[in-house]
């Protein structure tokens, strides 16, 4: 029984990691920053893989604030409410994936604190999600205090576009990072084939019980 629960837990594992790649999902691929540089909308060449929505995006390296990975981070709003999209292959019709994003805010916002900011993820015939992050006295440049949120949708196409957008009315917006998605396994799936692999050992246990008798 050991071993068949061990399989299971090892097939569970394989299928909620498989990833659908991310095109330049940290941001380590672009123009160099030199600091902080506004990335003007419908650019999609500074940032390969991804194009720049309506007002724009700073495109930040280390040297302004920590990146969750790597060595640069976006803040979503470069003069006001701003975002990136992407088209996005190899999904299964279907099948539940999550998307995932490490989320914190700039940390030089002068407003009082706690303030909160606000992020739309958004793919094609799925229901956008609005997420809020708190920014407190606890953000600084060097201690972001990056939370990761969870996105989660039903494929409906096998390419799909993903959009992720600041709701800030300011230049003071969400700031992302390390943004992946992967397959969710059905829990459904796993306990009809764990099920199955139990139903298959006890099989072969009787089998192996029956005793034979010589003369």
């Amino acid at each position: 029984m050991r071993v068949i629960l061990a399989a299971c837990a090892a097939i569970a594992f394989a299928g909620s990691a498989q990833a659908i790649t991310v095109i330049n999902g940290s941001f380590e691929t672009g123009i160099n920053p030199a600091g902080s540089t506004l990335l003007a909308t419908g650019d999609a060449t500074s940032l390969p893989g991804w194009t720049v929505l309506a007002q724009g995006i700073d495109y930040v390296d280390n040297s302004v604030w920590a990146a969750s990975r790597g060595d640069r981070s976006l803040d979503l709003s470069g003069l006001n409410r701003g975002g990136i999209t992407q088209r996005i292959s190899g999904f299964t019709v279907g099948q539940r994936y999550r998307l995932q994003v490490d989320v914190s805010a700039n940390p030089f916002d002068p407003s009082a604190r706690p303030k909160e900011k606000r992020l739309l993820i958004s793919t094609s015939m799925a229901t956008p999600t609005v997420f809020v992050y708190n920014l407190t006295d606890a953000n600084t440049a060097s201690a972001m205090q990056y939370q990761t949120l969870s996105y989660e949708f039903v494929a409906g196409r096998v390419t799909q576009g993903f959009t992720l957008a600041s709701l800030m009315q300011n230049e003071y917006g969400v700031v992302i990072d390390n943004v992946r998605i992967s397959a969710v396994p059905e829990p459904g799936a796993w306990f009809m084939l764990c099920a199955g692999l139990a139903l298959v050992g006890a099989s072969l246990r009787r089998r192996g019980a029956v005793a034979v008798v010589t003369a």
